[in-house]
């Protein structure tokens, strides 16, 4: 038997299904190197607790076939850091689909569609593309929607994404205040640049790897429920900047707040980022929570 311990979101590289590649002790062990891991071997597929090697709570995991979304409605930017994270770190080959030929595209023949975050998701997703998109979503396809897109999958196709109801906002109420006042008023809502220690549920797929808290980077007060039963990693209540700055208002309208979460629907799944795990490549401690998107969760 095996006497080691493995945590959830353990990899386990088996020699046998690699027969065919040369030197593959040796290219192990330099990956290991470079990547500042822990090799362990194991003699044995049965353990002495938890869950043996070929049980079912083991997954293989799949090459993708990914797409990503380009034009339009994404941000150069926010688009620029997904390609630049799979293209020259992860090395894993993406599709880019652009929005001006976007309903001519057979997207059965993709497995993960990225939604980058961007301002033009409101007009792009209209009703018909919206119920295409959940259509495939629940034939077996995984949508991963980041920022902006999130606000505009909302309606009556089955995503259960929500923007949380801000109480405190009547629309309708006037208020008359000196100029001198108003631009300390408008910081009030204003999120310029915050973070904030989220706690995490380490025991879902897209958070293996990590522990119970997780440092996220705010660039605004866009606010979203909680998932019902794929709340990921969330803001709780009294939640407060542990660095950058966070206006009085906008504080009140992120608490208890989802930030990384998934869903079923049908066959297929959808991740939901409202913060940018990847922001401009240096946010380091994200990329693990977009690496599990794209292949822990099936």
């Amino acid at each position: 038997l095996e006497e080691n311990e493995w945590d959830r979101g353990t990899l386990i590289i088996t020699q046998g299904d690699n027969r065919g590649m040369p030197n593959f002790e040796d290219k192990l062990e330099s990956l290991a190197r470079l990547h500042k891991r822990e090799i362990i071997g194991a003699g044995s597929g049965f353990v002495a607790s938890g869950k043996d090697f070929g049980s079912r709570y083991v997954s293989e995991i799949k090459p993708a076939k990914i797409a990503i979304l380009s034009g339009e409605p994404t941000s150069t930017l926010r688009f620029g850091e997904i390609w630049h994270f799979m293209e020259q770190q992860l090395k894993y080959p993406i599709t880019v689909l652009d929005e001006s030929y976007f309903d001519r595209v057979d997207l059965n023949k993709y497995d993960i569609l990225i939604l980058p975050d961007g301002y033009g998701y409101g007009r792009f997703l209209n009703g018909n593309r919206r119920t295409a998109l959940a259509n495939w979503v629940r034939q077996g396809g995984k949508l991963i929607a980041m920022g902006q897109a999130l606000g505009s999958l909302q309606g009556d196709t089955g995503f259960s994404i929500e923007r949380k109801a801000n109480p405190t906002n009547n629309s309708n109420a006037i208020s008359l205040e000196p100029f001198e006042g108003s631009e300390r008023d408008r910081i009030k809502d204003a999120i310029t640049g915050a973070v904030f220690k989220a706690q995490v549920d380490p025991t879902h797929p897209l958070a293996f790897g990590y522990g119970s808290t997780y440092f996220t980077l705010k660039l605004g007060s866009d606010a979203y429920n909680y998932l019902d039963g794929g709340t990921v990693a969330y803001l709780g209540r009294d939640s407060k900047a542990v660095s950058g700055f966070a206006g009085s208002e906008a504080l009140k309208d992120i608490q208890e707040t989802l930030l990384f979460g998934a869903e079923s629907m049908g066959r297929g799944q959808v991740i939901y980022f409202v913060d940018n795990p990847l922001f401009r490549g240096f946010w380091e401690n994200g990329k693990l929570f977009f690496a599990n998107a794209l292949f822990m969760l099936d």
